[in-house]
């Protein structure tokens, strides 16, 4: 409603909040889509650069997922209306002709004149801002903005409410090509049939034209009078873009009468204007990198937090080594990887003795050395974790029975022969260790069949590493 009654801003607003609900509640895509395109159409027109390019972006992104015609007609619309506000003539003509094939599918013959008449608005800007670079009148583009202008001439006839604008803008294509006699007879018929209460806009762009046509045809007077007129009317509506154009037209027009200092001044004024529109842009381009480095940041900081959450989830605070969510999620991906691991499940010799003799804080400074040990022997493809209470499990990838057992006697001497009277006078340990290897897809056989081998050590005296393949000995 606010769109409809020129409240740009507001409803650029209504737009940003109706993507956010859309999005937020992971309802209609189409919908959301659709309030992305309106509210960057409203943004480019405010020159609100940093909106404007996000609602476009969700539009494009969106696009694919809109099968509606009526909907695909509109929302192709407003991305051509923010290409043609931010110069990109070409891609503005693109998505202006999607929107009007889209139109001829549904048979909306308003619709048909309103894409037509962006198309050729589209082309005959981008073949000025060729002629603007000294490459030259662009015929081509100009050819097919008159051809089309004059279909929507005839497009219009049949409707009730017809544009007020397609006369003006037929007769921009024939001044462009050169050809202002035939401009201005187009303008004048249109000033026969048309009644009058012109729209304030349409005002001033006719106005524009009549004095760019009168100027080419050498009826300079008129048009320096006509283009006066023209920035009076553009000077009251507040469009920056409009008000440049109409003081261009006015400096050519001074200059075809000999009013040097005047066409100076008015120059001057369009460079003013252009600098302020630039500034503005620049501003928000800025802000808008300030504020990616923001969401950046927030981003990171979220990564880093999920990332020390899993860590903390799947960590033993006392030692430092994974649990057992840790083992499981590794076995997991090894048995993905159809790969071949060892277990070595190990377990501290009378540990309880420790406790009860020298305290629990000798006890978890004991845990904590074990752990280090464990730690300071792992190769990569290698886990070590503290399993429960004063038992830990190491699990190897590709490690055959003969290095698993290897690698469990190292971590065994290590144990043995490291001085623990520095934790506690008199403190001695071993470590008694059980082996056995398999497929990752059958871990869980695995590590029973270690567990198994490390109650074989027990038996056999504590201080020892026994070994096992699963399949070639029974648990």
């Amino acid at each position: 409603m606010r769109s409809l009654q020129l409240h740009f801003s507001e409803a650029c607003d209504d737009c940003a909040a109706a993507v956010a609900l859309f999005e937020s509640a992971g309802g209609d895509s189409e919908l959301a889509v659709d309030a992305a395109s309106l509210g960057a159409a409203h943004a480019a027109r405010l020159n609100n650069v940093a909106l404007a390019s996000e609602l476009a972006t969700k539009s494009i992104l969106g696009l694919d997922s809109v099968t509606d015609d009526r909907l695909r007609m509109e929302i192709t619309n407003r991305l051509g209306v923010f290409c043609y506000y931010y110069l990109d003539y070409d891609g503005a003509v693109e998505q202006f002709e999607v929107s009007l094939a889209a139109a001829e599918r549904v048979g909306d013959g308003e619709r048909i004149c309103r894409e037509l008449y962006n198309v050729v608005d589209a082309l005959l800007r981008a073949a000025r801002e060729r002629r603007m670079s000294n490459l030259g009148t662009d015929t081509e583009r100009l050819g097919r903005a008159e051809a089309m202008a004059r279909r929507l001439v005839v497009e219009e006839r049949a409707m009730t409410d017809p544009r007020l604008g397609t006369h003006r803008l037929l007769a921009e294509v024939l001044c462009d090509l050169g050809r202002p006699e035939d401009a201005l007879e187009v303008l004048e018929a249109f000033h026969r049939g048309t009644a009058t209460g012109t729209a304030h806009a349409d005002r001033a762009e006719l106005a524009w034209v009549e004095a760019r046509c009168l100027r080419l045809a050498g009826r300079t007077e008129e048009a320096l009078a006509t283009a006066r007129r023209d920035v009076r009317i553009v000077e009251a509506s507040g469009d920056e873009h409009d008000l440049m154009l109409a003081l261009e037209e006015l400096a050519a027009c001074e200059e075809a009468t000999g009013d040097l200092q005047g066409a100076l001044e008015d120059t001057r004024k369009v460079r003013r204007h252009m600098w302020a529109i630039h500034r503005g842009q620049t501003r928000q381009l800025v802000q808008q990198v300030w504020e990616y480095v923001d969401v950046e940041r927030d981003r990171k900081k979220l990564q880093t937090q999920a990332s020390e959450a899993t860590r903390s989830a799947e960590e033993d605070p006392l030692t430092g080594l994974g649990n057992r969510r840790q083992l499981e999620r590794f076995l997991l991906e090894e048995s993905e990887r159809q790969t071949e691991v060892a277990c070595i499940i190990a377990d501290i010799d009378f540990f309880k003795d420790v406790n009860d003799m020298f305290g629990h804080d000798v006890g978890d400074a004991v845990l904590r050395q074990v752990g280090e040990i464990f730690s300071s022997k792992l190769r990569a493809g290698q886990k070590a974790i503290r399993y429960g209470g004063d038992e830990f499990v190491v699990v190897m990838s590709g490690v055959d029975p003969a290095g698993a057992s290897g690698f469990a006697e190292r971590i065994r001497l290590t144990v043995s022969d490291f001085a623990w009277t520095a934790i506690a006078p008199a403190l001695h340990l071993t470590i008694s260790l059980g082996v056995a290897c398999g497929p990752a897809r059958d871990w869980q056989a695995t590590i029973k069949s270690a567990d198994a081998r490390l109650l074989a050590a027990k038996r056999a005296g504590r201080n020892t590493v026994v070994t096992a393949s699963v399949g070639l000995l029974s648990a």
